[in-house]
């Protein structure tokens, strides 16, 4: 069940170390305060899940999966999202 006025934000990443925390923060700096973010780490051999862990917020998750590419992030965010609308945020 989707929970109402939520906007589920998702993330794919691969060795996006360099770009991925100015992405977050991005969304950290909308007005609107309810979404979720699901971030899905694509088997990234880099330090990408490690900048996503030092976000504190409890809206953010870090889902981590084997390389798959894209799509494959794409779908493992879907199945995560709880909210009601989906919106679409690159890592870089």
């Amino acid at each position: 069940m989707s929970k109402p006025g939520v906007v589920s934000v998702m993330m794919p990443a691969y060795n996006a170390e360099a770009y991925i925390g100015p992405a977050i923060a991005s969304l950290l700096a909308q007005r609107y305060p309810h979404w979720e973010l699901i971030v899905v780490n694509d088997g990234s051999t880099d330090g990408t899940a490690a900048v996503v862990e030092r976000f504190r917020d409890p809206r953010i998750r870090l889902i981590q999966q084997a390389n798959g590419g894209e799509a494959a992030a794409r779908n493992g965010a879907l199945r995560q999202i709880q909210g009601e609308f989906v919106a679409f945020l690159d890592a870089d």
